[in-house]
């Protein structure tokens, strides 16, 4: 399992949103620039996440983009599914589709308790979360 750079961007910038005060947008450049990214890379994931309904965005001059959800309610896997669909730690894990096929294997029953235990802190951990913890 492996969080790539472009997750690890949509993170950042799904952060970066949920820390705005309500109402208040960002645009693309200020959160670009706020996050160190290119505006090219920026606009390409903030597409990924307006068309999941996770962020919305606002044309014109003043627009820019928002959180769609509140950010208790955007958990850190929800984010990374978005970018590098679902997660697993090893590709004999990717398409098992019976719990007998894991069992009958003691490796495969290790690596996937171990998975399963990451998806469930990713799933338990929400952006209100970490931005609390960035806050402290």
């Amino acid at each position: 399992m492996k969080i790539t750079q472009e997750s690890d961007y949509a993170i950042k910038i799904v952060l970066y949103l949920s820390k705005l005060d309500k109402g208040e947008i960002a645009n693309a450049r200020e959160i670009s620039e706020a996050e160190q990214m290119s505006m090219k890379f920026a606009l390409k994931i903030l597409r990924r996440l307006c068309k999941v309904k996770l962020v919305e965005s606002f044309r014109g001059i003043k627009g820019g983009y928002k959180l769609k959800k509140s950010a208790n309610d955007i958990s850190l896997r929800s984010v990374i599914e978005v970018i590098q669909g679902d997660l697993f730690i090893n590709t004999s894990l990717k398409n098992v589709n019976s719990a007998k096929k894991v069992e009958a294997d003691p490796v495969n029953s290790l690596l996937y308790s171990i998975q399963e235990e990451v998806k469930a802190k990713l799933s338990n951990t929400s952006f209100k979360d970490l931005k609390d913890a960035s806050a402290e």
